[in-house]
């Protein structure tokens, strides 16, 4: 209200005019935006100009002053803004919206419209800027309900953040192959989305995203790390991720830093495989033949039992469908570690042995995320604290 006060005040000195050589020029870094990003306004000007930036979320505008388009019905405090240019001729202010507001406006069509305006004390003529718009019209899921990653990322939704056009291309990690997921040449600022190539649609367990054919983040989608609308991997940013079991993920601020893939990061206490189904060819290690042993061929099929286990303890016995996971927890059984030598068969459903794994996981052997024995892969490592 004071700033309003304080624009009231500064019209009062004279009838106002717009300006015929408007030194005001408002840009707008983003087109659109979701709940929890930030819009860039850069305002440009003269040095030492005080103005206001305007903001409208109501359909149908009525002209406030000459050249003014701009209601300021709703929540002054959020949609009036003081600045004054500083020596480098361009004021950027970040400007973000909560649930309720993107609710509100949505309610009215999903625009927000802005204008920066400036007051010549003297013979009180107006400076107005350019009016943009944005687009408040998708949430991704931010205002609705979410829940924790459960099951592997299914569905992501990004947003190209680079300054440049580029192709851009993702991959997802499945076994020895890289499907590829998605590729276009994008503008700064596009949004786009896609789904996993595994069964269900699953992206388990990580996906690369390149620009023009240079390796620009990875990202882990095996629901083992938290992943949802908010995090910056490189140059993108998820709007929106969906999880096979949990349905869409929470926000998650910041960068995620990535997980753990090898034994440089100590011992393994907690490991997930994928059951991918290959015979021993597909086998694919840094580990000598005598530490990671392979007989037998499950042939892919959709549904086995997987039983994983020591010397002194059996970590897993469950029924696993093709492309997916299990943990070998030893934290679950009430143990302290996973046994130097890991054994894992796989059976048919009917009780007969399809193939017999072994492998060493003391790391005195070279262990690493995308390891693949016979018909399983590494997919997660989890380092003891």
């Amino acid at each position: 209200m004071k700033l309003l006060a304080s624009l009231a005040l500064a019209l009062s000195l004279a009838t106002p005019a717009v300006a015929s050589d408007s030194a005001f020029n408002l840009t707008l870094n983003q087109p659109d935006f979701t709940v929890g990003e930030d819009i860039v306004l850069g305002i440009h000007g003269q040095p030492g100009q005080l103005g206001f930036l305007l903001f409208d979320p109501v359909l149908g505008t009525t002209p406030l002053l000459p050249g003014l388009t701009i209601d300021l019905a709703i929540s002054p405090g959020f949609f009036l803004k003081q600045m004054v240019i500083p020596a480098s001729g361009t004021a950027e202010l970040l400007c973000g919206l909560d649930c309720q507001l993107v609710s509100m406006i949505q309610g009215v069509g999903g625009y927000v419209s802005a204008q920066a305006v400036s007051v010549d004390p003297i013979d009180a003529s107006l400076d107005v800027s350019n009016l943009v718009t944005l687009d408040a019209s998708n949430d991704y899921g931010f205002c609705g309900s979410c829940a924790p990653c459960d099951g592997s990322i299914t569905d992501l939704t990004l947003r190209y953040i680079g300054s440049s056009p580029m192709y851009v291309e993702v991959q997802q990690k499945k076994g020895k192959d890289t499907p590829v997921l998605f590729g276009a040449t994008l503008q700064p600022f596009e949004v786009f989305s896609f789904k996993g190539a595994s069964k269900h649609d699953k992206m388990n367990p990580q996906i690369m995203l390149y620009l023009d054919g240079k390796l620009d983040a990875e990202v882990h989608t095996s629901c083992s790390v938290p992943i949802g609308p908010g995090q910056v991997h490189g140059s993108f940013r998820i709007l929106e991720a969906v999880s096979l079991d949990g349905g869409p993920t929470c926000p998650e601020d910041g960068t995620t830093p990535p997980p753990a893939t090898d034994c440089d990061a100590g011992k393994p206490i907690q490991l997930e495989f994928t059951y991918t189904g290959g015979d021993c060819s597909a086998s694919d290690n840094d580990q000598p033949s005598d530490k990671a042993t392979c007989s037998g061929d499950p042939a892919f099929a959709s549904q086995v039992r997987i039983v994983a286990y020591g010397k002194k303890a059996t970590y897993v016995d469950a029924v696993v469908d093709l492309d997916g996971t299990f943990w070998v927890d030893p934290l679950a059984i009430g143990e302290s570690k996973i046994d130097s030598n890991l054994c894992v068969d796989i059976y048919d459903l009917q009780g007969n042995l399809c193939q017999a794994l072994t492998l060493h996981t003391s790391c005195s052997q070279p262990l690493a995320v995308g390891d693949i024995f016979g018909g399983i892969e590494l997919t997660t490592f989890v380092p003891k604290p």
